[in-house]
């Protein structure tokens, strides 16, 4: 019928926007909800988030066993939306360069000069980041203030995350409307973490 084909051309078009296939990895664990994808690294992940335990992900893997390397997720602070005006994501750096082990290139020039941005898919939507500061911060900092709504502290925050970037990551103006993502990992030093921040833009 003519709503069949409406139906699996819809389906074809979104499946052409959004590449990852979020019912067969929610049927292994439904508290997937979105992707990561860092071009010029090898993140390139599931997000989870568990409804009540934090830490939960910090030691479970999307199969539910216990141990590393843990799985890339978000506190239930956030919403699983990207609607927050900062969102952070947290995944171990792991020795062999896997979860967010390979984040750390982003402490060359050069890195950020061949890969400026990062992708986050969730089933309805592909959202795409501009980064705009890397840097080593404290983990009880204002890096991690989470920024419910709109507003001039969405531009404060921007701005003063900037300032702390360790390399040059090109102008940006930001907005009271922006939405930051904050990616967030360990140093070796249990009171540091290095983080690597974007803003979404609008994809090409």
């Amino acid at each position: 019928t003519t709503e069949t084909a409406e139906t699996e051309t819809a389906t074809e078009e979104q499946s052409e926007v959004i590449p990852v296939k979020f019912e067969e990895l929610q049927a292994v664990n439904p508290d997937v909800y979105a992707w990561i994808t860092v071009p010029g690294t090898d993140i390139d992940y599931p997000i989870l988030q568990h409804a009540s335990d934090n830490s939960y992900y910090l030691m479970h893997n999307i199969d539910g066993s216990y141990g590393y390397p843990g799985c890339i997720y978000t506190e239930n602070m956030n919403s699983k939306d990207f609607t927050d005006n900062n969102t952070v994501i947290y995944g171990h750096n792991m020795k062999n360069g896997s979860m967010f082990g390979t984040l750390k290139q982003y402490k060359l020039q050069e890195t950020i000069d061949k890969s400026p941005y990062f992708w986050v898919i969730t089933p309805k939507e592909a959202y795409k980041y501009k980064i705009f500061a890397m840097y080593v911060a404290n983990v009880d900092g204002d890096t991690y203030t989470l920024i419910k709504g709109p507003g001039k502290e969405t531009i404060e925050y921007g701005e003063s995350m900037k300032a702390k970037s360790l390399i040059n990551t090109g102008d940006y103006q930001f907005k009271q409307t922006d939405k930051i993502v904050t990616l967030s990992t360990c140093t070796g030093d249990s009171a540091t973490r290095f983080v690597v921040q974007g803003v979404r833009i609008e994809p090409d």
